[in-house]
């Protein structure tokens, strides 16, 4: 994730007391993403992950504390969340919210290692989450759905998009905005919201630990496993056996409602033309400078859009393997 926030050493070790913890012995930032400033913490013989929220209230940072907690003790594989002085999930640190995690052990995926297999456990996991969610109790909306994403593209509608490919991109996404308005119904949960190829950690062929749950929330199940087929099953362009993988490892561990089924495609759109708008909105945001944030190119999400535009509903079953409607 990007490094906005710089700390220095005397206040990485008040944060760092602040959760019981010793002045660190390494610290090493991880520019990558956009949203948070992050760090891995070495501290009393332990290994951890600092995150200092950049724009987020206590009130998210305590929703993503329940979805850890909840979880961890679910034993679904997350990070286990440390608590602050008090028991309190955050601690301050230079003006925002700290959260502390226990080292989650693990690799990420390369990305010319997301085979078909890989998916096909990534469904399962997504599938375990789901069914897990009939037991959480908090409530949380979307914090990334179509009012933010309104938001973003007429702040690009204002200026002609800034440039001439996100000028010819404008129809696309505001055509897509249109049908975001009227998003179908579907059975909803926790999702996590953000189930990209690099949140997921392995060991060997397992599942060691899902992260960043910041952007969980109570959606429909649909969003998640649209932004998952956008996430996993893209390589230029759509891989028919990492989708139908996918939901074929989903649906081996929990029953696809029908009503999911048939919303799915509209919420692929919509987590398309989602991370479309975000990428963009980012792109003009301040460089930090080299090494403090990364540069995503937001046209491969352009391409996922057009690409499901195009196919229609028959083709998006053919797709991810499921089948026609009845009759």
């Amino acid at each position: 994730m990007a490094v906005y926030t710089v700390l220095d050493p005397a206040e990485l070790a008040a944060v760092l007391a602040s959760f019981g913890l010793p002045p660190p012995d390494r610290v090493v930032p991880e520019p990558k993403g956009y949203v948070n400033t992050n760090h891995h913490v070495w501290a009393g013989g332990r290994r951890f992950f600092l995150k200092v929220a950049e724009g987020k209230s206590e009130a998210d940072a305590a929703f993503e504390a329940e979805v850890q907690d909840f979880l961890h003790g679910a034993r679904f594989p997350v990070p286990r969340l440390v608590r602050a002085a008090g028991g309190r999930p955050f601690a301050a640190a230079g003006g925002r919210l700290a959260m502390l995690f226990a080292y989650a052990p693990g690799e990420e995926l390369a990305p010319g290692a997301v085979t078909p297999e890989a998916c096909r456990r990534a469904g399962e996991a997504l599938a375990r989450l789901h069914d897990l969610s009939a037991g959480f109790g908090a409530d949380r909306a979307n914090p990334f759905g179509p009012a933010r994403v309104a938001g973003w593209l007429a702040a690009l509608r204002a200026d002609g998009g800034g440039d001439a490919d996100v000028a010819r991109a404008l129809p696309l996404l505001e055509d897509e905005l249109r049908r975001a308005a009227a998003l179908p119904g579907a059975p909803r949960g926790l999702v996590h919201g953000d189930p990209f190829v690099d949140n997921v950690l392995w060991i060997g062929g397992r599942v060691s630990a899902v992260l960043d749950w910041e952007m969980s929330c109570v959606e429909p199940f649909a969003y998640d496993l649209g932004v998952a087929l956008c996430a996993w099953a893209w390589a230029d362009r759509f891989e028919p056996a990492r989708a139908a993988a996918l939901l074929a490892g989903y649906r081996a561990r929990r029953r696809l409602e029908p009503e999911t089924a048939e919303a799915l495609l509209p919420y692929a759109r919509f987590a398309a033309l989602r991370f479309t708008a975000s990428r963009i909105h980012a792109l003009r945001a301040p460089d930090l400078g080299p090494g403090r944030m990364p540069r995503k190119d937001w046209r491969p999400f352009r391409d996922r859009l057009a690409a499901l535009a195009g196919m229609g509903a028959d083709g998006f079953r053919a797709l991810v393997g499921l089948p026609g409607p009845p009759g």
